[in-house]
């Protein structure tokens, strides 16, 4: 019997669109009030960096299992990594829609069109391939295991450059990360992961080794070409024997990787997951709590950009100007805040 999305998922989400919009938003308020109560209590000093990490874990324990119901991504990653290591085709070349009787494409979104991302993925994916054995439902949990693996490097990673476990849980404990990552299986934790870790060679005066790990980002996806300025600069300080003010380089990252954020739109749209980009560096930035303000309302704010959908099943009508209301609103009103927090 071919995967399916579970039946009761398929009746609530069509013929239950009211109550499936109330549960979605319950459960993203219910991830940010443990969200905001998981960084007071780090501020405190309440929770060290194994409070987190515990946290960290039972957030994947839940969710690992889950089923990604608000992307195709995970199917689009399978489908591409059956085209390259089972039919030995070019992904960049041919189309899954062109593979005669492919069961996949009952869950593609694009089956018309050709792999979306870098070669460096497209390797990567050759391990949850094989491991998923020719089984959906395996495929789906091994490729989950692979974003969820970067995941928790990447958040490793964080802790090892800042020693500062709110900079952990900025990033690791945000919903929009658990939920782009833990759920849906995005692959961005995977490009930024190695983005970071070519900073951290670069710290280290591992020079080259550094410029061949952003190059492996770069063919990943592409947007962590937008850190090449940054890089040079700073690899320049270095031949230079200057010192790197390592905040003034994470904040640069950090405009950088909002840059492209903001420029999405020209090639489809912002979508939730790629706020990883700049929170990656936004969570080392010591220091910059308007930043930080911006960012966790572009988190809650992106997050909710689906629920218009979720309500009327239809991405035309008033959902488009839903979808930019609820983007730009919470981080305006967040820096609004914070201004006039700071000036009383």
């Amino acid at each position: 019997m071919p995967f399916r999305a579970p039946m009761w998922l398929s009746v609530l989400a069509y013929h239950q669109r009211t109550l499936a919009t109330i549960i979605y938003g319950v459960f993203v308020l219910m991830l940010f009030g443990f969200y905001v109560y998981s960084l007071r209590q780090v501020q405190k000093k309440l929770w060290g960096i194994r409070d987190v990490w515990k946290a960290v874990g039972i957030t994947i324990a839940i969710l690992f299992f889950s089923y990604p119901a608000f992307s195709f991504d995970v199917f689009n990653y399978i489908a591409t990594a059956k085209v390259a290591f089972l039919y030995r085709e070019n992904p960049y070349l041919v189309m899954p829609i062109e593979i005669p009787n492919e069961p996949m494409l009952v869950f593609l979104h694009a089956s018309n069109k050709v792999a979306l991302y870098g070669p460096v993925w497209i390797l990567l994916t050759s391990l949850p391939h094989y491991l998923g054995f020719g089984d959906i439902l395996l495929s789906v949990f091994a490729f989950k295991a692979l974003v969820i693996a970067f995941y928790i490097l990447l958040a490793r990673l964080i802790w090892k450059i800042s020693n500062n476990a709110f900079a952990v849980a900025f990033f690791a404990l945000n919903p929009l990360v658990i939920m782009e990552t833990l759920l849906g299986g995005h692959n961005d934790v995977v490009m930024m992961y190695l983005a970071l870790l070519a900073f951290f060679l670069l710290q280290k005066k591992k020079l080259v080794l550094s410029l061949i790990v952003l190059g492996l980002s770069i063919l990943i996806k592409g947007a962590t070409v937008m850190l090449v300025p940054v890089f040079v600069w700073a690899i320049g300080n270095t031949l230079k024997g200057k010192k790197n003010n390592w905040n003034i380089i994470w904040f640069w990252c950090a405009v950088s990787m909002y840059t492209i954020f903001f420029l999405s739109p020209i090639r489809e749209e912002i979508y939730a997951w790629y706020l990883i980009w700049p929170l990656t560096f936004v969570a080392l930035i010591p220091g910059s709590p308007l930043l930080r303000y911006i960012t966790f309302g572009f988190s809650f704010g992106l997050l909710f950009r689906i629920v218009p959908f979720l309500y009327t099943r239809q991405w035309i009508g008033i959902t488009p100007m839903i979808k930019k209301l609820v983007t730009f609103i919470p981080p305006a009103l967040l820096a609004i805040y914070y201004e006039i927090r700071k000036n009383i």
